[in-house]
């Protein structure tokens, strides 16, 4: 027999006779190589490319790519390290036994290139046939109809495989380095060496028990949006970090301390389930904090990107009140002097063509100020601490536009003004500095297309269009220096036009007759609600599909540590068993020990990551929050049923493994 067919027959028996630990490796390899084409089809697909939104879908699935990449290499390290790391008696075997380190690095070989092969065949046939129901989920999330036919990728096919092949050329090069490196006589009687008892290491316990405190105290604090985003990731290392210290110091470290208290301790339970839990944290420590940390990137994953999705409707209704909304910018130096009946006409002419009656369309001059109250006085500007909760936009127009908005013609005196929404028993108080004095109550301003509300909204009315020009620059600045101008609003609200093709040809049709625009008009912008709508269902479609794709992977990084873990755990409990019975122990009594230990191992992970979402949710509500969901109900709704259906999927996994 020549080297080649021995070397050919070797791999192949290993494979074979190890197959308990290389089946689950071909699993997760096949489902990461269909991922990985999944990802790359959707890509180079056509349709998705020319479809409506095509920039938000291509984003996702790039930074969706990065990511899913990282995780792949992960996990099929993390698979190949296990197994090489099991087999390292058997190929010190092989060694003693004559053959060389050279001989059993190309017998590793040729079953890494099995594998491969293997690997690569099985994911593309996986990517292929769920390639269009993959197709239709996105298509379905961003409310397109379905596509007919069925296609395939070819270049997202090699592209595929030629990935692949660098990731387990990769892997077999580790192999080789872990071969190399190994004594065969150590190994060999590596099962036999006793392991020490692990020490309290006070320090990192304590290290971990700050850091976890620190990015728990981040999330609760930090009320500010751009801070929010800012910090997210910082929070987020560091409950990476005080996870890790807390799953490994600290679990020894109270393990130790209920040891020494001895009523507690020496009493037969509490014994041997103590004594065994300070061994099996140590050996488990970093694979558990890993699925912690998995487990909750799930989580947190799946509940915001379904509450945005599910919010959609809601965010739309309240950021985009009116079918159709203009919004232009006034340049402070003319506004006072420009007339806009004409330009207001010629828009209104344009939509009545279109079936808007006259009572369906309103414009007129806005100043709007962000603001906080405080003592009578509204303040230029929104603290970073206040925005959320103590927030206020004070919305004036002069008597002119108010007058064609309500029909109803008001005489003011300088400082005088018409009230709506003002905090109860005021009367007289501030804008940005500005004295005023309410003098009666107005009618309430149509709401604005791409505003987000404020908690509480001030309607103003002033005397005249000079009075409105006058407060842009007696209003005091900023700390930026920035003063709000004056902006044009429209609001269009048509009862007969609802066909989604006939608003947008209205407001195509509107934005050519806004040109040319008056002097002091610049940046028009047109919104629509459909069109709003749509471009919402594109981006948070475009978030839910990412956000499911990839908790499907974190769900199979889950999965498989703990069946690698589970695997080993039995092992080493087969002979711990025989141990505690030679002692003296029962079979039932030794069974219900290490039932109860790997019960609370393996649950550990899944109760902590619970603790940190509960602990994250202050913040991710304030990240979904900037992008219009303010519902709290529907975001603790959504994180409980998710937790509720990662738990009895995370339970079902452990106890058919166990």
């Amino acid at each position: 027999m020549t080297k080649l067919a021995l070397y050919l027959r070797l791999a192949g028996q290993n494979l074979v006779k190890n197959r308990q630990y290389y089946f689950p490796f071909f699993l997760i390899g096949s489902a990461c190589t269909a991922m990985c084409y999944l990802m790359l089809f959707l890509t180079y697909n056509e349709g998705v490319q020319e479809m409506r939104g095509a920039a938000y879908v291509l984003l996702m699935l790039g930074l969706g790519s990065v990511i899913m990449a990282f995780l792949a290499v992960w996990i099929m390290a993390y698979a190949n390290g296990f197994v090489i790391r099991r087999r390292n008696r058997e190929l010190a075997l092989y060694n003693i036994l004559g053959m060389q380190k050279s001989n059993i690095a190309a017998v590793l070989g040729f079953e890494m290139l099995f594998l491969c092969a293997a690997c690569v065949a099985a994911g593309l046939a996986l990517g292929a046939l769920f390639s269009k129901l993959v197709l239709l989920v996105l298509l379905r999330l961003m409310q397109f109809d379905a596509v007919l036919g069925f296609s395939f990728s070819v270049t997202g096919a090699w592209q595929t495989a030629a990935a692949m092949a660098v990731l387990f050329f990769c892997l077999y090069l580790f192999d080789l380095r872990q071969v190399r490196r190994a004594d065969p006589i150590d190994l060999l009687h590596s099962d036999r060496v006793g392991e020490r008892e692990p020490k309290s290491r006070w320090l990192l316990a304590l290290f971990g028990l700050v850091t976890l405190g620190a990015g728990y105290y981040l999330a609760a604090a930090t009320t500010d949006i751009a801070m929010v985003i800012l910090l997210f990731f910082v929070a987020v290392a560091l409950v990476i970090v005080g996870t890790h210290c807390l799953f490994g110091a600290g679990s020894v470290v109270a393990l130790k301390a209920l040891r020494r208290n001895k009523r507690f301790y020496y009493q037969p339970r509490h014994f041997t389930a103590v004594s065994g839990m300070i061994y099996r944290m140590n050996q488990n420590a970093r694979g558990l904090a890993n699925i912690c940390i998995l487990v909750t990137t799930v989580l947190v994953s799946v509940a915001t990107t379904v509450c945005l999705y599910v919010g959609i409707e809601d965010t739309v209704n309240t950021m985009y009140p009116n079918a159709i909304g203009i919004n232009a910018i006034c340049s402070d130096d003319s506004y006072r002097d420009t007339d806009f009946s004409e330009w207001d006409a010629r828009l209104r002419q344009v939509a009545a063509d279109y079936g808007v009656a006259g009572d369906e369309f309103a414009s007129f001059a806005l100043l709007m100020v962000d603001t906080h109250y405080a003592d009578g006085a509204f303040a230029a500007d929104i603290p970073a601490n206040q925005y959320a909760a103590d927030s206020w936009s004070v919305r004036i127009v002069h008597a002119g536009d108010y007058a064609r908005l309500t029909g109803r013609t008001v005489t003011l005196q300088p400082g005088q003004v018409l009230v709506n929404g003002l905090p109860e028993g005021v009367a007289d108080f501030t804008v940005g500095g500005v004295a005023m004095t309410a003098a009666g109550e107005c009618e309430p301003f149509p709401a604005l297309n791409g505003q987000t509300e404020s908690a509480h909204t001030v309607c103003l009315v002033v005397a005249d269009q000079d009075t409105l020009a006058d407060l842009v620059k007696q209003i005091t600045p900023t700390e930026t220096g920035f003063v709000p101008p004056v902006r044009w609003v429209v609001a269009i609200n048509p009862a007969s036009v609802t066909d989604a093709e006939q608003v947008d040809q209205c407001a195509t049709a509107l934005q050519n007759a806004a040109e040319p625009l008056p002097q002091c008009l610049n940046r028009i912008t047109v919104l629509t609600k459909v069109g709003m709508r749509q471009e919402l269902y594109n981006m948070n479609g475009s978030f839910v599909f990412l956000g499911v794709f990839l908790a499907v992977m974190f769900t199979m990084a889950t999965v498989l540590i703990i069946y690698y873990k589970q695997l080993s755990e039995g092992y080493e409990d087969r002979s711990r068993f025989v141990i505690m019975q030679q002692v003296g122990m029962s079979a039932a009594e030794v069974r219900a020990t290490i039932r109860s230990q790997v019960l609370m191992i393996f649950f550990l992970p899944l109760i902590m990551a619970a603790i940190h979402l509960a602990a994250a949710f202050p913040m991710l509500f304030r990240l979904i929050s900037a992008f219009g969901v303010a519902d709290q109900g529907l975001f603790v709704l959504c994180c409980l049923v998710t937790l509720g259906v990662f738990a009895l999927c995370y339970v079902a996994v452990s106890l058919q493994e166990e």
